[in-house]
């Protein structure tokens, strides 16, 4: 099996490329404008986790990211209904139009940031429940 830190490092690794989508897909749009904030906020946070993970020796390593700032913050992002705040931004956007293929593409753009979000809101949640389980 491997170490409390190995899977750490590897559910980082997951919610960075999840952060990384959404912030090429959010880049330079305004209605997508919290969700370019909320990828920055997780890139910023794993930047902080990984010197820290290399700098802890293995016996201290649970500890010592379970009180970091850092994994708090990531901790925050997991009560933010982001993609709800969004949809309701396209779709208010969507009722000053006529074609209903704006639509559509709206509701197809809008299921892959989802996807996107969910997945790495899920990769933040088994992150520190791998540590509270560890931890206990």
């Amino acid at each position: 099996m491997k170490s409390i830190k190995k899977r750490f490092k590897l559910l980082l690794s997951d919610i960075v490329e999840s952060a990384q989508q959404l912030a090429v897909i959010s880049a330079d749009l305004a209605l997508l404008s919290e969700i370019q904030q909320l990828a920055a906020k997780v890139l910023r946070a794993d930047a902080t986790l990984s010197l820290l993970t290399s700098s802890l020796k293995k016996d201290d390593f649970v500890m010592g990211i379970s009180d970091s700032q850092a994994l708090a913050e990531l901790e925050e992002l997991i009560d933010i209904d982001a993609i709800s705040t969004l949809e309701e931004r396209l779709f208010s956007a969507l009722n000053n139009q006529e074609d209903h293929g704006v639509g559509e593409f709206l509701q197809q753009f809008l299921d892959k940031v989802d996807k996107n979000y969910t997945k790495m809101i899920g990769d933040i949640q088994q992150l520190t429940a791998l540590l509270e389980d560890e931890d206990s």
